[in-house]
């Protein structure tokens, strides 16, 4: 037989055990709603149709809308890239693998973009199916990466360029014309190449001095680079006071045109050089050749010929340019 004095201890030591369990869950909820809206990134509950259910407060704060304007809306009415294709497409797959991690833009209320990264979540709530995402603002990641990417594109364009005169370096113009000899194996177009020396440059830098000679040289590069008139075309120092350029998809007439108007305007320079038996001033000496006759032509073959056109030229008086096609291979 049970006392009852004993039943009514265990009775109320049960109840302060519900009564601690109770305060304990009550607790534990209030930190838990305190902590979604402590968190610096937004809490969005979306249903299947992408109609806004639930956001926190970085979610207010950081796009601007209110709780009461986020019921009114749904993610493609805030996210660019999502549409109601894109919507329902990424719905099933979430349904399908359980977490899809992403990034995306919103467009906040001010009409800014905001880059976001999305953890969704698919989970059943309460008899309903909702797609329960942390939301990042990456705005500063982005910013990091733009200026990384600056940084590694301003580093390859110096690896790339000559020093002194700003034009490309014998390293790119080597790597641009591999890759054209592998492209017209494959196309057929013609390429057409041009080497040009600064007729007795040495004897200029000599007199002159070298500030003069990298002045000159300067000059010589616009001229040469302002006379490319295609995007592919290039223009490079290729070593010394030699230059060369790289002509695309171009003939041997229309890199002659090229030639001589590089030719002329060098000559248009009057930069002084009386060290210059024939003409006083500064000159240039150029070998233009050609593939369109040889489409089995390779990069030193088309060197070797332009090299010897431009000795041709100095031979012949300087200041002039020869052309042929290029060698069979």
């Amino acid at each position: 037989m049970t006392h009852p004095f004993h039943s009514s201890v265990e009775r109320n030591g049960a109840a302060d055990e519900t009564a601690e369990f109770l305060a304990l869950s009550a607790e534990r909820s209030a930190l838990a709603l305190y902590s979604i809206d402590a968190l610096a990134d937004m809490v969005i509950w979306v249903d299947q149709d992408g109609r806004y259910v639930f956001v926190n407060a970085a979610a207010t704060r950081l796009l601007g809308y209110s709780e009461a304007e986020f019921s009114q809306l749904r993610v493609c009415d805030v996210d660019p890239d999502v549409d109601e294709a894109f919507w329902y497409s990424h719905w099933e797959e979430l349904k399908r693998v359980g977490v899809i991690k992403i990034e995306s833009t919103n467009i906040n209320k001010q009409g800014h973009a905001v880059p976001i990264e999305i953890t969704a979540h698919y989970v059943r709530f309460g008899g309903r199916e909702y797609n329960c995402a942390i939301v990042r603002d990456i705005s500063e990641r982005k910013m990091t990466q733009a200026r990384m990417e600056a940084l590694h594109e301003e580093i390859y364009r110096l690896s790339i360029t000559d020093g002194l005169t700003g034009i490309s370096n014998r390293r790119h113009f080597d790597a641009s014309l591999a890759k054209e000899i592998e492209r017209i194996e494959a196309s057929g177009a013609p390429l057409s190449l041009i080497l040009l020396d600064v007729d007795h440059f040495k004897s200029f830098n000599d007199h002159q001095g070298h500030m003069a000679g990298d002045e000159c040289l300067r000059r010589v590069a616009e001229v040469i680079d302002g006379a490319m008139r295609k995007p592919i075309d290039l223009a490079a120092r290729y070593g010394g006071e030699e230059f060369a350029c790289i002509l695309p998809s171009t003939p041997l007439a229309d890199a002659l045109e090229i030639g001589e108007a590089i030719r002329a305007r060098i000559a248009a320079l009057g930069i002084a050089h009386d060290l210059s038996p024939e003409w006083g001033i500064v000159t240039a000496s150029l070998g233009v050749v050609s593939t369109e006759d040889n489409e089995h032509a390779t990069a030193q073959g088309l060197l070797t010929r332009a090299d010897a056109l431009l000795y041709r030229a100095k031979q012949a008086g300087r200041n002039r340019l020869e052309a042929g096609g290029a060698p069979r291979a």
